[in-house]
């Protein structure tokens, strides 16, 4: 368990300087920079002196190693659209929303999801399971902004119930989590259907009958309990990935989230905001899957790390 825990951490930190090298490389090599306005644009002596303040001006591997050996001490630098913080006090500030408003439509879709999934597994064929196959494939080929502009023209427009956009006031933030809600639950009813129709033609569970144990406690105790791998495959990188803001979920309901500071940063050419942006993300996925590895020795003592079993 331990050397699998030293071999994970080590991957994770050389998949962080791939990505870094990459997307530094990347971002770089697209013609024109962060200070080339065409509005308003610079002459010659202004931009060089802006290009010099901020080290565009070195050499392309000067500028990364800067940039890594800050990154190392925690120092994302300064973005260029809000220089008066750093880059981590932006997303210290953005993250609230992305945060509140994504974990709350997975924390809302994932047992939604789940129950409808097991209601769907043990009343196969009927209606039960037919609506659910529907709400889950509804779910998966709806994109999530056609989602989110029904929610507007039946709550806002229609029904007048809900504000339409805004950040604020809790009545605000519903509209956004249902929009964020819909795709954990349509995965989680999918998910949680096929696990555990496969569980249940396992032969345990037909031993298990026949001992006499009582069914809510066959499906809760024994079932459930071995159709949660698959589930624990999907929900930390599906909470990290809606919690770090949907672009287009924030875009319709006007969230001043993550989200919409990535879309930012790329048009503005924020190098410094989109580096931090995706190498955050970047590290918490893999620390996702690492956690679910580690979750799946926990859900089911059969399974080893490293691909072991017992001596």
């Amino acid at each position: 368990m331990f050397g699998y825990v030293i071999r994970r951490l080590l991957s994770i930190c050389l998949t962080f300087f791939i990505v870094s090298m990459l997307l530094f490389v990347m971002m770089h090599a697209i013609p024109g920079g962060p200070f080339d306005a065409t509005d308003m644009p610079l002459n010659e002596a202004a931009k060089a002196k802006i290009l010099e303040k901020y080290g565009l001006d070195q050499p392309l591997y000067v500028q990364y190693l800067k940039y890594m050996w800050g990154v190392l001490h925690f120092d994302f630098g300064i973005p260029y659209q809000s220089p008066g913080e750093t880059v981590l006090e932006l997303l210290g500030r953005a993250w609230i929303p992305s945060l509140v408003l994504g974990g709350a439509g997975v924390l809302i879709g994932a047992p939604l999801g789940i129950a409808l999934g097991l209601m769907a597994a043990l009343r196969r064929n009927s209606w039960i399971d037919y609506l659910t196959s529907a709400i889950a494939t509804i779910g998966f080929t709806i994109p999530v902004f056609v989602t989110s502009m029904l929610l507007i023209l039946v709550f806002a427009v229609w029904l007048n119930w809900l504000p339409a956009s805004g950040w604020g006031e809790p009545r605000k933030w519903i509209l956004p989590i249902a929009a964020y809600s819909a795709i954990p639950m349509a995965t989680y009813a999918r998910y949680t259907r096929s696990a555990m129709l496969d569980t249940l033609n396992k032969p345990f569970v037909n031993v298990l009958r026949a001992k006499g144990l009582p069914e809510h406690k066959v499906i809760f105790q024994h079932v459930l309990r071995n159709s949660a791998i698959p589930m624990v495959t999907v929900f930390l990188p599906m909470f990290i990935g809606t919690a770090t803001g949907s672009i287009f979920v924030e875009a319709m309901f006007r969230v001043p989230g993550l989200g919409a500071y990535f879309v930012s940063s790329i048009v503005t050419r924020d190098y410094p905001l989109e580096m931090a942006l995706i190498l955050m993300i970047t590290v918490m996925f893999c620390f996702a899957y690492f956690l679910a590895d580690v979750a799946y020795a926990l859900l089911n003592p059969r399974i080893r790390l490293g691909g072991k079993g017992p001596k």
